[in-house]
């Protein structure tokens, strides 16, 4: 079990980045959508090393967001890593306002193409939000060169 002592020492601002990169390696590098579980496993222990998740039972395995976790959204990161459930994804999404109630029960409606297309959306509004204060910060699809929303390739397998 991973306890507080066992976490790396990552400052906010590289824990903040590693998951920019995260993320924009399954939006937009051509990954599956929703990941595979044995990349959301690995994912999974990355999340924890880092401090967001911790560990409360060994079988079945159980975690739960820690106080940094929540101060740094892992629960919309997860969403975006493909992590959830494709039908818990609107609804993450409007808790953190990302969508309104109509926008999610037509997303939920949807194909799982037209989800991805919209999750990556939901990204970059999630970016422009969060960088208002900082314009300067990129995300990394910016400093790539994403000038348009790439297509998403999609799992169609359930987690």
């Amino acid at each position: 079990m991973t306890t507080t002592t066992e976490v790396s020492a990552m400052s906010k601002a590289e824990i903040i980045a590693e998951l920019e990169n995260m993320v924009a390696a399954r939006l937009f590098s051509g990954q599956p959508w929703p990941a595979d579980p044995e990349t959301i496993s690995a994912d999974h222990r990355k999340l924890i090393q880092m401090g967001l998740l911790e560990q409360v039972r060994a079988e079945p395995q159980t975690c739960r967001t820690t106080p940094l976790g929540k101060e740094l959204d892992v629960d919309l990161f997860q969403a975006f890593l493909g992590f959830w459930y494709e039908w818990e994804v609107p609804l993450i999404l409007e808790e953190y306002g990302l969508l309104n109630e109509p926008e999610s029960n037509a997303i939920l409606e949807c194909t799982s193409d037209a989800n991805a297309e919209r999750l990556k959306r939901a990204y970059f509004d999630y970016r422009n939000r969060r960088t208002a204060s900082n314009p300067l910060a990129l995300c990394p699809a910016e400093i790539a060169g994403v000038t348009a929303i790439p297509t998403l390739t999609t799992n169609h397998t359930t987690n």
